[in-house]
């Protein structure tokens, strides 16, 4: 071998040692490029591309066009002619919030004087501090569309601050966006002390506003004096709320009543600090208000029940009457038949008594009432349309699997497509100072979209991908379950019967007995405290091997309740509003007979 071949060698062999060692250094990822080709494109709620590709690199939109040519390294998502959306942003909600740690009851001196954190005043806390990747309520909110939520802190009157996190990431430093986004009030009251009533939350944040004035106040005179001044003593709680009498920071205010959100432009108007009214569910009453003020809003999700909605307008046949579906066609059939016997029978005036006994004028009133409240809480976000008012969505109460379910009914109800998208996607980005960076399929903007198989708004369409942050969540989809007829009776089968109940609420363990009765049709919980206390659950449904029912606490307080059942046991969660989730596990004690 020559030398000069001795030397080629010996260079090559370094150039791979140093490569080598590069390597071991620094694990370079499979690829950060992704091409999605031959997709119908939502750019925005009002621009659609039709059909194209998108280019993804590094977290960003690269390019929108189409007959892109897949770089080497990209990796190729197969489109097939599926419809891509921006992904969702969650004005407000508690999505990763464990729920509230057990506490022991204070022995409070002053009742008229409790320290803030009894009194439920924390401003100083983020959602951020107490954001847990592993919430199963990021899933659940990710697979139903959404990369981005404004989380805020559960709590009392001032549970702390609101934190921009993405929905996808190993530990909460990987999806935060902004620590420190907002101020989360509630009129909430503390129980059994100050503040304990609406008059007094109210009372209790004009005060911690003009307190943190005088500090502002205080700090600037100590920082400019030049004679001996005493130093503005330390306040976790009054310094949280520099921002925000600053106006620098805005306030989101819990008002889902019309009265809590006349109240909140009053304190408004008075203090002058920035506001949001958020989990709006009685709006209509103020909407005057809200756009004579420019108010901004986020709807509450949280509906009334489907089924409570009997003002529901029905298809009409050609002749401008209500057309039946086919059920409701075989059951008029039957039910004609069964006259016609009966009156060979003789049994007509006896069936015709029983059945067409006639309302009373209080029933019907009361009938009526119910639609109309039913019909102003679905149709309030059309309402707002139709005012020009902007709105966004919370989730405080809402659940995300039920985004599209709940949008469609506000959109049954006169609630345009294109107002109902804006509301899930750039009114929410402009409202958190982020529209620069998402809300749209743009060249430049921060590769948050999701996969449809079908148009999003149709009722049988699955979203199977969401990309946060330019990198892909494959979403599995189960097979849809046919319903039978009467009900899924093997189902019910296995959850009928009594059962043990131990939840692990936020004050303390309760436990007690669950009763599953009645048929696949109408299926019956009834829940037997420790205590003997007895109460029948509301809107029961089973699907699969998930039993889902409300249940009232104290009269007043709701717990949306999921178990999954396995065998003879079962586990789930209990959902507050306000409060988080907390487990729920149980075992079959004896079916039922």
């Amino acid at each position: 071998m020559t030398i000069r071949r001795i030397l080629l060698l010996s260079s090559v062999l370094w150039t791979i040692s140093l490569h080598a060692q590069i390597d071991y250094d620094i694990i370079p990822e499979v690829s950060n490029t992704y091409l999605i080709n031959d997709v119908h494109i939502q750019v925005s709620p009002t621009d659609s591309f039709g059909l194209g590709d998108i280019l993804i690199e590094d977290g960003y939109i690269i390019n929108v066009s189409r007959n892109i040519t897949a770089p080497v390294e990209a990796i190729v998502i197969e489109g097939d002619s599926a419809y891509v959306y921006p992904a969702f942003i969650a004005g407000l909600s508690h999505t990763g919030i464990p729920s509230a740690e057990e506490k022991s009851k204070p022995n409070i001196r002053f009742r008229g004087y409790p320290p803030n954190t009894l009194a439920g005043v924390t401003p100083e806390i983020s959602a951020y501090s107490k954001m847990k990747a592993s919430e199963s309520s990021i899933k659940s909110m990710r697979e139903a569309g959404f990369a981005i939520s404004h989380v805020v802190p559960n709590g009392g009157m001032l549970p702390g601050q609101g934190s921009l996190m993405l929905l996808s990431g190993d530990s909460a430093d990987d999806m935060l966006l902004n620590e420190k986004q907002s101020c989360f009030f509630q009129f909430k009251g503390a129980p059994r002390i100050f503040p304990a009533t609406v008059i007094g939350v109210m009372a209790k944040w004009r005060d911690l506003y003009h307190k943190t004035e005088g500090l502002i106040k205080h700090k600037t005179t100590y920082k400019a004096s030049t004679s001996p001044l005493k130093r503005p003593k330390k306040d976790v709680s009054l310094e949280a709320l520099i921002p925000v009498v600053n106006k620098e920071m805005p306030v989101y205010m819990n008002t889902a009543k019309a009265k809590s959100i006349f109240r909140a432009i009053t304190l408004q108007k008075e203090l002058g600090h920035k506001l949001v009214l958020t989990e709006v569910k009685q709006g209509w009453p103020a909407i005057a208000k809200i756009k004579q003020n420019n108010i901004s809003v986020l709807l509450s999700t949280d509906l009334l029940k489907a089924n409570e909605d009997k003002g529901k307008k029905s298809e009409k046949d050609d002749k401008g009457k209500d057309k039946k579906t086919d059920k409701e066609e075989t059951k008029a059939t039957e039910t004609a038949l069964e006259k016609t016997t009966a009156v060979a029978n003789g049994e007509e005036e006896k069936k015709k008594t029983k059945e067409e006994k006639p309302k009373d004028p209080e029933t019907i009133a009361l009938e009526k009432r119910k639609k109309e409240s039913v019909d102003a809480y679905v149709g309030q976000a059309a309402l707002f349309e139709k005012e020009g008012i902007p709105f966004g969505f919370s989730f405080i109460k809402g659940k995300a699997k039920d985004t599209k379910k709940t949008v469609n009914r506000m959109i049954e109800a006169g609630l345009s497509k294109s107002t109902a998208l804006a509301a899930l996607t750039t009114v929410p980005a402009q409202l958190l100072g982020i529209d620069k960076q998402v809300g749209t399929i743009q060249k430049g903007k921060m590769g948050n979209l999701f996969i449809c198989d079908k148009p999003y708004f149709e009722e049988a369409s699955q979203i199977k991908n969401v990309f946060i942050d330019g990198k892909p969540n494959e979403i599995d989809i189960k097979p849809k379950k046919e319903k039978k007829e009467g009900g899924d009776s093997s189902a019910f089968k296995s959850v009928k019967g009594s059962w043990s109940f131990s939840a692990t609420t936020p004050d303390g363990i309760h436990t007690g007995k669950m009763i599953v009765s009645g048929d696949a049709e109408n299926i019956e919980v009834k829940m037997i405290d420790e205590d003997g206390e007895e109460e029948n659950c509301t809107d029961v449904a089973l699907d699969g091997q998930t039993l889902t029912f409300d249940r009232k606490v104290g009269g007043t307080m709701t717990v949306n309740v999921e178990l999954t059942f396995e065998d003879d046991s079962y586990s789930g969660t209990g959902n507050i509003a306000d409060y988080g989730s907390f487990p729920i596990e149980g075992s079959k004690t004896s079916p039922e007979k």
